[in-house]
């Protein structure tokens, strides 16, 4: 009686092939991404009229309740962190690298053959086994010893790579949230600078058609004090629309409507400049992210460098086969039927010597590129660090000469010409004059405490740090070593294992 095995192969066939087309769950962020990028291309925005129903769904973010009115900086930079679209971007990214450890340790997908030999007079035939009308063979390929750890490793740098652009998308935003902030505080207090300016010249009207009146003036000094609450009243205009561009460079970092009304506090400390700027160098080295991830790229070109060199050994291929022996239609008399079992091993052949070396030369060299570009981009840091200390120091030493020497000068001048053009002792282009200069100096100084927590802003995103959480300690002066220091023993570099950066916590 003839065996039937076709069942039990195609059976068995079938559930190889199967297992892997079990698909994970999706995400939930992923299964709204879906649904944009269906909605998007299934209604372009062309046809969305704004009368629609379906208009609201383009409409900004809503603002929580919690940012409306005067707030403190850190609590839009603590809204920013979790709704800004750039860090949950980088968020994302990260959480992809790190999907990729698992696929780079992983052996690839093991291959499954059925051949089928249905006519008899041309398939394999044996004297004493008989006809072999299915034959199935199952193999894997095992890469050689060490490679699937070096992929890993590699793809571990990587995830810390994408770690640390994390971190300074994290910064990037921080520092844009402080200098929104900032540029809102100036409008701010110019908005309320030049509403007490309009009043003070309104008097300077009054008291000017007063003397009028009384026959010690003329009309133009009416009318020159009804031009200064014009230009007041430009100024406003101006001032109220560089506000308004601000609360709406904060709402793009925050993810809300344009219009929400965002304001920073009327007074705020004036936050200190560091003393040392060496001790900045340091910091930036230790913290910058892009640093760190750049150091991360050199440690992975490492492992990929010795990845090359594993291509010199062959991979290894082992399986088993079967074929499904029968006496029906065989040409021997004396067949028995048994089936043939075998197993396979094979390996490629790793002859292409000037490929292969290539590919070792090419990984160098891209290491050597990394490591450069890591150089550079600290030297690079430094310049920047020099660069914001010193702005950051010439506006603290500006706002306090101007807050100890100029401010109280001008107030004193005003005054001054205020009492003498009462009684007649002075004329008007000199209390115009003394107006103008307080308002000048008024706006000076609250630009100048503006632009000293911008420059604090942008030098702690180059550091990679908060300088007022985290001031830096004064380091004592360097001295001179009477000699070299020796060399290292241990041939320790930035290709060797133990110069990498430690694991992020």
């Amino acid at each position: 009686m003839i065996r039937q095995p076709t069942h039990g192969l195609i059976a068995l066939s079938v559930l190889v092939a199967m297992g892997g087309c079990v698909h994970p769950l999706p995400l939930l962020e992923y299964e709204e991404v879906a649904n944009e990028v269906h909605a998007t291309a299934h209604r372009p925005p062309e046809s969305i009229r704004p009368d629609e129903p379906m208009a609201t769904a383009l409409d900004p973010a809503p603002v929580p309740a919690g940012l409306s009115g005067e707030q403190p900086v850190d609590v839009y930079i603590c809204h920013a962190l979790a709704e800004n679209r750039g860090v949950q971007a980088a968020r994302f990214n990260l959480l992809a690298m790190k999907q990729r450890i698992p696929q780079e340790t992983a052996l690839e997908d093991p291959m499954v053959q059925n051949t089928i030999w249905p006519f008899p007079s041309n398939a394999p035939q044996y004297s004493l086994m008989g006809y072999m009308p299915y034959e199935l063979m199952i193999t894997q390929q095992f890469p050689w010893f060490g490679t699937l750890k070096l992929r890993g490793q590699a793809a571990e740098q990587e995830a810390k790579a994408a770690f640390y652009e994390l971190l300074a998308a994290q910064l990037e935003v921080v520092s844009r949230v402080k200098r929104a902030y900032y540029s809102i505080y100036f409008n701010q207090k110019a908005e309320t600078i030049l509403a007490d300016n309009k009043k003070l010249a309104e008097d300077f009207v009054v008291l000017a058609r007063e003397r009028l009146k009384s026959g010690t003036t003329t009309l133009q000094d009416v009318l020159r004090a009804q031009n200064i609450v014009t230009d007041v009243e430009s100024e406003l205009v101006t001032v109220r629309q560089e506000l308004a561009g601000a609360k709406a460079a904060l709402a793009r970092q925050l993810h809300v409507s344009p219009e929400a009304d965002l304001r920073a506090l009327s007074e705020m400390q004036v936050a200190q400049v560091p003393a040392q700027v060496e001790m900045l160098y340091r910091l930036a080295a230790a913290a910058r992210p892009e640093l760190q991830g750049r150091l991360a790229e050199v440690a992975r070109d490492e492992r990929q460098v010795e990845l090359a060199k594993k291509r010199y050994y062959p991979n290894i291929t082992a399986g088993l086969a079967y074929g499904m022996m029968t006496r029906v239609n065989s040409m021997s008399s004396i067949a028995d039927g048994r089936d043939n079992v075998g197993f396979i091993v094979g390996f490629n052949l790793p002859i292409y010597q000037q490929k292969l070396a290539a590919g070792v030369s090419e990984a160098q060299a891209r290491a050597i590129a990394d490591s450069r570009r890591y150089a550079d981009l600290r030297d690079e840091t430094y310049e920047e660090v020099k660069e914001l200390f010193l702005e950051a120091k010439a506006r603290r030493e500006v706002l306090e000469l101007f807050q100890t020497s100029y401010l109280p000068r001008a107030e004193n001048v005003l005054e001054l010409a205020t009492n003498d053009y009462r009684v007649g002792n002075q004329d008007f282009i000199t209390l115009i004059t003394g107006l103008r200069e307080l308002l000048t100096v008024r706006l000076q100084i609250a630009r100048l405490e503006s632009e000293l927590g911008k420059a604090l802003a942008s030098l702690e995103r180059v550091v990679g740090v908060q300088l007022n959480d985290h001031p830096p300690k004064t380091i004592a002066a360097p001295t001179t070593p009477t000699q070299q220091p020796p060399p290292p023993t241990n041939g320790a570099g930035p290709f060797t294992p133990g110069a990498d950066t430690p694991e992020p916590e």
